[in-house]
């Protein structure tokens, strides 16, 4: 009796989690979808021109082919990240991704994308929109990475040359503290 009441508990906890995913899901999904032309701005904040509401939700530009040319994503009526596609041979690849803070409105980070998807890059900023760090990725690998302060080249690079060698540098505000160690 006992492994019964044990089996009907565990089949009661199993459809509740179900049911929370379920919903979950369903309300990514139903995230609302417009043409950036159905947006309107006022005061700084984005508005779904037809039903006059704060808009949550992304906006798209589609080409004559229906496919995805470039997106905006809304929270709460503030742009919180962009993306542009590569429509190569009917498949559609995100190239570049723009994140931004829906606080103060600038990006704080942005990373492109090789049409073949071997290569990325990202760079970060901060909050006055200048570049903090820049770094490149080929299959997955790091093979540049690059840190600023204020405009100014600080503190380690790295890359990896195309024979696989290794070369460091450190700066200090702008000036070369270590010349390049290559290994």
């Amino acid at each position: 009796m006992v492994g019964k009441v044990e089996e009907i508990k565990f089949g009661l906890m199993k459809y509740i989690i179900f049911t929370i995913l379920f919903f979950a899901c369903l309300k990514i999904s139903c995230q609302e979808v417009i043409k950036t032309d159905d947006i309107i701005f006022d005061d700084g904040n984005a508005y779904n021109k037809i039903t006059n509401k704060i808009f949550t939700g992304i906006a798209q530009v589609k080409n004559k082919k229906d496919h995805i040319k470039f997106e905006e994503f809304y929270t709460n009526g503030r742009l919180t990240k962009t993306l542009l596609y590569f429509n190569i041979s009917e498949k559609q690849i995100v190239c570049d991704e723009i994140i931004i803070n829906p606080e103060t409105g600038k990006k704080s980070k942005h990373i492109g994308y090789s049409s073949n998807g071997k290569k990325f890059w990202i760079t970060n900023f901060d909050e006055n929109q200048n570049k903090k760090d820049f770094s490149v990725y080929e299959n997955e690998i790091l093979t540049l990475r690059q840190e600023y302060n204020n405009k100014k080249k600080h503190g380690k690079w790295f890359s990896i040359d195309k024979k696989g060698q290794k070369c460091e540098m450190e700066y200090d505000n702008g000036k070369i503290i270590k010349e390049c160690l290559c290994k």
